[in-house]
This record gives C-alpha cells, structure tokens and sequence, in this order.
C-alpha cells in the first residue's frame, strides 16, 4: 500500500466520498498520489469503477467524453474538489448527477496508470471503452457482447423478469396469488406469502430467496422492493446495480451477496455477505449520502432518519438456498478447484428417483467455484431424465430430440478448459454442420463442444454471421455406449486451442479470438432449439475452468476421471 495513505484507507469509500464530493483537496491529492504508486489500488479502483458499478451507465453517450475532458484539469489529471450540489431524489438521480465526476476519477486514473502497466492492460483497455467509447463500440482486437440486460418480453408486452426456481412450505395471503415451480415472473408481480420460503431465477442471473411473512415486487430484472420480510439475493457481475427498495433504504448491488431485513415499522437492515453494497438512507437530512458497506458488514436504517447504525453481519439468520449445499468432504475429490467456475456431477444431483426428470443440476462449489450456477429446465418436456447406467453409476439421459439445461448468464472468460464425462448413443438425429452439442455459449462469439454424426469430438470457437470458425479442433472417433471425457482448452492469451480425449491429445489449433460473452451456457443442446443438435446419450460429469489449465496440470484431472470412469483410461 501507499505510504501516502493510512492502514486503515478504505479505498472504494474514498471513491464514494468523491462520488459525493465530500473529499476535501487533501484527499484527492494523496488518492492521485496513491493511484499513482500502488498496482493494487489501481487493480482495485478499476475493479470498482469498470468491472463491479454502474459506470457503464452513468457515461451513456459518445458527445460526454468531451464533458469529461472538461472535468480534467490541463495536464496535470488530478481530480478537482467541486462545490456542494443540490440533494437528488433518489440512488438512481444521485449517480446520474455525480457520473461526470467519477468519469473524471476514471480518467485520471487512466493518466496515472500511463498504459504501461502490463498486468492491468486489459483492465484500463475496457475502463478506457467506458468512459470514452460510445456504447455498443467493441474494445479492439477484442469480440465482446457489452449489451444491457436482455429484456424478455411476454406476448402482452410485459416483460419477464424471472422464473419461480423453488418453494418450501410457502403459504399464499391470497391463494389466487399463489405459483408454482417455473412459473413466470412478470414485471410487477407482488409475492404477498404469511410463510415458508420462495425462490426467485432472474433474467440477469441474479438469485433472491423471499422468506415469509414477507411482501415483495419484482419491479424489473434489476430493481426489486422489499416492504416486509427477509430477503438473501446473490447477484453475479452480470447483475450489478440490483436494486432493492424498503421504505427506509435503497441498497444498490456491486456483483455481491447480501441479506435485506424489514421490520413492519418500516425498520430495515443490510447484511453483506460477500462483496461490496452501496446504500442511501430513504428518511432524514442525508438521503443524497452514499453509504458503502463491505463483506461481513451491516448496516439498520431507522424509521425516524436517524443515521444508519454499523454492526457486525449475521449470514445464518437468512435462508440463502432453498435445496442444502454439499459439504466438501461429500464431493468427489477433484484435484484442482483454482479457476474452477462450475461443475456438476450426476451423482450428486439430490436423492432423485430412477426416471425422475431433472430441473437443476446443481452447480458443486468449492474453492474458487464459490457462486452457484445452476443448470435449469423450466419446461416439463424438455426436462432430462435422471437414471443408472448398466454399471449402476448416476447419469443424465438427454433424449437427442427435445432435452437440454441451460444456466443463468454467466461472466465471460478469455480462456475456458472444458470438461464433458458422456456416453454417446451410437447414432443420433443430429445435423451434420452442428453435430450433438454438449456445451455451448448461449451467444456469439460461442464456445462450442460437440460430438458430431461420425462421433468425432470436436471443439471450435465461432465468432458470429460471416466469420470463420478458430480454435477448431476435431478427434478421431470415440466408442458408442462407453464412457468419454472430452477436454477442451481455449486460450488467446497464448493463441492456442487443443482438444483432449481420455488423457490424449486429439490436436491443436490457434486460438486468436479473445471470447468476452456473458450469456448462459447449455448443455445438451444448441441455445436455438429448432436446430437438430441435440446430445444423445447419458452425461455423468461436467467442470469448467474460467483459466487454460497447463500440461502440469492436465495429468491430475486425468487420474481423477480414470478413477471416477475405469474404462475412459484404457
């Protein structure tokens, strides 16, 4: 850390107190200062700034990057101390009118960090698209998906913000009210429950868990309030700036895990769990105050106005999961949990019966795998099916014509290993261009593992209309009604894509694309479900890895499949 700043330098409140305007010129000078001659605070204020807040947002047309030059003083890039400004009404005003301010943050953190700085390119790349780069505008050299939250509309016009992903022991104040399992929710939906606990999917892939008696709208996919209850929302990077409202708080998201408690006084709490929550008190003389609390901080809000009360969070008074994690001592021993992003195994799916269909894979967390991203199928029909094998081992049974899962989005990742444990049937209905998909990115530029109609394995990556596919690589043909494992490595740091099958090399290719898409992952099917490329067969295990494991490390997850699937290391 900086010599220029104490121990106890809180930096994103020191952004905060910039956003504002209370940092006295004092203040500014030793954060340029320190921006300036700390790596780790510069990585940390990017991560604020561009990765994990509403910055995308507050610098919304390309004719403000003038405005923020304005804000920069000649040469020097140091932040200026700004007058006092009116109070807004609310979070949402309070940004718009401080966006410039914090633009010029960016900017002058950019000037500090001189693009030198090997190890934060990237970083300072998309903080600079940002503030500068009209929106829509791909950073260079880089495929990017940077689209707002797709809408998903409804035949009337309304528009879905959700689906109903669990319930236990809930009881409806108006019957009529009540859903099920899948059950669409609109914008403007009340949960209105006396007790029990529902689970909320939304379309952004944040996760909320209402427990009763609780009142609670779905406002949009990004803003909920919350007038009575417990509510525990885990909100990927995707879904930062969820929104939620109480009558005395308004608690915005920065990529986080949070609890929100209100009393029938009105009283509200914030817990952090994991993270970073900006806050505003809703009552008194200091609405237009941004508050920041950290992981394992809360915050009351009172009725009366009072200044909000700090204290210590309490995770275990919030029921986060409806369906109970597995221990780690339950899980199979997988060597390498570094990079790990999500992984399912068929068995340790829950106690299913023979035949049951399958809704939710569950996504196995441990080690870096730490957010859950399940794989759902909300429709009955297309719903998997839990069996045995003639081993007796667990397995998902897609049908090769209508099943697949699919999970929430998910953050992007410039390199991916994928692993795929599967049995093919030994034929198929698929086409001959798609083949059956195993794994597939939900949108462009996609990632893509398939097993085609010869039953060669083959990976590739396929960067939208009108381009060639990179990173292709194809296997010689595996065996029909025996177990596989299937490895794909894609990295564009190294320009390198192979493809493994049972612990040998099937070949590499160059990897020049960097892949920056942040849409859902299926598995067992194409994301256009009118394409004949549906998998076949029974899928035992799947891991990916947000990094490009090494030929170190390969060889270890090789001895765990061999153990997990004897006759894939024959």
């Amino acid at each position: 850390m900086s010599n220029h700043l104490p121990e106890e330098f809180d930096l994103e409140e020191q952004l905060l107190r910039v956003a504002n305007r209370e940092a006295t010129r004092d203040e500014l000078d030793r954060l340029n200062r320190a921006l300036t001659e700390s790596a780790e605070l510069r990585s940390r204020a990017c991560r604020f700034l561009a990765h994990d807040s509403l910055l995308r947002d507050w610098i919304t047309e390309s004719t403000q990057a003038a405005a923020i030059a304005k804000a920069l003083p000649p040469k020097s890039g140091a932040l200026q101390a700004d007058p006092p400004r009116p109070a807004g009404r609310g979070l949402a005003t309070l940004i718009n009118q401080n966006g410039m301010l914090v633009a010029a943050l960016a900017a002058s953190l950019l000037a500090a960090l001189m693009v030198n700085n090997l190890s934060l390119r990237g970083r300072v790349n998309q903080l600079y698209s940002t503030a500068v780069v009209a929106p829509g505008e791909p950073l260079p050299g880089v495929a990017i998906a940077p689209d707002p939250p797709k809408k998903f509309q409804l035949p009337d016009g309304r528009e879905m913000v959700g689906r109903v992903a669990g319930l236990n022991g809930v009881v409806w104040t108006n019957k009529d009210d009540g859903l099920a399992f899948g059950d669409r929710v609109e914008q403007g939906k009340v949960i209105d429950i006396k007790s029990g606990v529902i689970e909320l999917l939304l379309t952004t892939g944040a996760k909320v868990t209402v427990e009763g008696p609780a009142l609670f709208e779905a406002t949009s996919a990004l803003e909920s309030s919350l007038t009575q209850g417990r509510l525990a929302a885990a909100a990927p990077r995707g879904a930062r700036g969820y929104t939620v409202l109480t009558p005395t708080s308004e608690l915005v998201d920065i990529g986080t895990q949070f609890g929100v408690v209100v009393e029938q006084s009105g009283n509200s709490e914030l817990h952090v769990f994991d993270g970073d929550v900006v806050a505003r008190n809703r009552r008194g003389d200091s609405t237009d105050v941004l508050l920041h609390a950290k992981q394992n901080e809360a915050m009351r809000f009172d009725s009366t106005g009072a200044a909000p009360v700090r204290f210590a969070a309490r995770e275990r008074d919030f029921v986060r999961r409806i369906t109970p994690l597995y221990r780690e001592d339950e899980l199979p021993p997988i060597p390498l949990t570094d990079g790990l992003s999500m992984w399912y195994a068929a068995d340790r799916c829950g106690s299913p019966a023979v035949g049951d269909r399958v809704s939710n894979w569950r996504d196995l967390l441990i080690g870096e795998n730490d957010f859950s991203d399940d794989a759902w199928q909300f429709e009955e029909g297309r719903r998997p099916a839990w069996v045995r094998d003639g081993a007796g081992r667990p397995a998902i049974r897609f049908n090769g014509w209508s099943t697949s899962l699919a999970t929430s989005p998910m953050e992007p990742a410039d390199q991916q290993t994928v692993f795929v444990a599967c049995v093919p049937a030994p034929m198929s209905y698929a086409n001959d261009h798609h083949g059956q998909m195993l794994y597939k990115y939900g949108d462009k530029p996609s990632l893509e593992l398939s097993l085609m109609p010869d039953l060669t394995a083959r990976g590739w990556v396929w960067p939208g209309p009108g381009s060639a596919n990179v990173g292709a690589v194809r296997s010689k043909p595996v065996d029909a009604q025996q177990v596989t494992v299937i490895g794909y490595v894609y990295d564009s740091g190294t320009n390198r894509a192979e493809l493994w099958v049972n612990g040998e090399s099937q070949g590499s290719a160059e990897a020049p694309l960097a892949v920056h898409e942040s849409g859902r992952r299926v598995l067992g099917s194409h994301m256009n479900l009118q394409f004949e490329a549906y998998f076949f067969g029974y899928m035992y295990e799947v891991a990916v890895y947000d990094t490009a494991l090494s030929g170190d490390q390969m060889p270890a997850m090789w001895d765990y499949f061999g153990k997990r699937y004897p006759e894939a290391d024959e």
